[in-house]
């Protein structure tokens, strides 16, 4: 159990410094990797083909498994590290919040983060707010950096369990569960079962920085508090009043595993369309042939048939990654950079490589942002395969290994038609 004395003492400098040595590691192991394979394994299958040959050329991949496992397993640990820093530093700002408030109203606090001393009678009735708010504030540290440290040291330890794999497919779900357990470690800063006092405090504990990150790192939790200003809330939502960018995340976190409405077969875009409908995007018909138009996104009511529905009552930017990114593209929507991506963007990828069933240059994939890191990490959600809050870079390379190189875009909605 962490105590308050250990949250005032945290060194977060430490565990980002962790978090940077570990993905420089991560890195180091998949380049090895790819070199194994490049410069060993290829060269023996095409070059030396009797059966030491082809002995030789298994050793080499299984050593190239290990190593790209590495990867997974190692970007997960940086995953945890990160986490952990981050929760140090808002629980930081928290405790300078309360001694604020202390020297306010001549409170001392001592070790354990707690008044020191039993209210006086006819204490100040403001002093007496100020010390039940200290003391709500105060749990809220405890609970969170508790979380906090029981979900790393759990995940820790899943990674320690895992040094010697040597399956990329599986080292991939273990990348996720830290993923995850990252999302976890943040969600436990916010004071979501605190007062709306306690929950003002420690939002005007936080740096402008602070509040920014968790802005983008969890704002479906943040929406819910009462005590958050409205102006805060609005910014999450989108200030075009187009459509709520944090119903749209909500959606799909809450669905990235549910059945849609209407299958598609490969339902990846028709799960972001279903988001941006569930947001509040209004639809866009043509006038003579509705959903089927050659500029429409959107659908209409249909005859219940899955088949009948998508073909004659869906837009073709409904459920076609290309289609839509195009269409959103040529609407008022902009494609952004990396380090200015937020919740509620369209991540499409762009076959960019070799792949014989995938053309070059064709859109094939779609995927919702539902966070971003503090340090810029970007947090996706998706239908067929169904992913909740993973990796993108962290992902990336197994999707170019299995597909080809890909090219990622990602887009921002500004509907121009309403």
């Amino acid at each position: 159990m962490v105590n308050y004395e250990a949250v005032i003492n945290a060194r977060p400098e430490k565990w980002h410094k962790a978090a940077e040595e570990w993905v420089t590691l991560a890195k180091h192991a998949l380049r090895a990797a790819q070199d194994i394979r490049d410069n060993g394994t290829k060269p023996l299958a095409d070059n030396w083909t009797d059966e030491v040959g082809q002995k030789a050329a298994k050793e080499f991949e299984k050593l190239a498994d290990q190593l790209e496992s590495a990867y997974d397993i190692l970007l997960g640990g940086k995953m945890l590290c990160e986490a952990v820093a981050d929760s140090m530093e808002t629980a930081l700002s928290s405790a300078r919040e309360i001694n604020e408030l202390a020297q306010r109203h001549n409170l001392r606090i001592g070790p354990d983060g707690l008044p020191e001393g039993a209210p006086m009678p006819g204490e100040d009735p403001d002093k007496l707010h100020a010390r039940e708010h200290i003391v709500a504030l105060r749990d809220h540290v405890l609970q969170q950096v508790g979380e906090a440290d029981n979900t790393a040291a759990a995940k820790f330890s899943m990674l320690t369990k895992q040094v010697n794999l040597a399956d990329p497919d599986e080292a991939l779900k273990v990348q996720n569960k830290a993923s995850q357990a990252e999302m976890e470690i943040l969600g436990a800063e916010i004071p979501k079962d605190a007062g709306p006092m306690t929950q003002r405090m420690w939002w005007n504990g936080l740096s402008d920085k602070q509040r920014h990150e968790l802005m983008l790192a969890d704002p479906v939790a943040l929406s819910k508090l009462e005590g958050l200003p409205e102006s805060a809330k609005r910014e999450m939502r989108g200030t075009d009043g187009k459509f709520d960018r944090v119903k749209m995340v909500e959606y799909a976190l809450q669905n990235w595993d549910q059945d849609d409405p209407i299958d598609f077969g490969n339902n990846c875009t028709n799960f972001v369309s279903q988001a941006l409908d569930h947001a509040g995007m209004q639809k866009k018909l043509d006038f003579w042939s509705g959903a089927r138009g050659d500029d429409t996104w959107g659908h209409e009511s249909g005859i219940g048939n899955d088949w009948w529905d998508k073909t004659m009552y869906y837009s073709k930017s409904w459920g076609g990654a290309e289609n839509q990114q195009n269409f959103m593209l040529d609407h008022g929507g902009e494609e952004v950079p990396r380090d200015q991506v937020r919740p509620g963007d369209i991540i499409y990828y762009e076959q960019a490589g070799d792949n014989d069933q995938i053309e070059k240059g064709n859109t094939h994939h779609a995927a919702i942002v539902t966070g971003v890191m503090p340090d810029g990490e970007i947090k996706y959600t998706q239908h067929s395969d169904p992913y909740r809050n993973v990796s993108l870079d962290g992902r990336l390379p197994n999707t170019e290994k299995a597909e080809g190189q890909q090219k990622v875009r990602i887009v921002r909605p500004h509907p121009d038609w309403y």
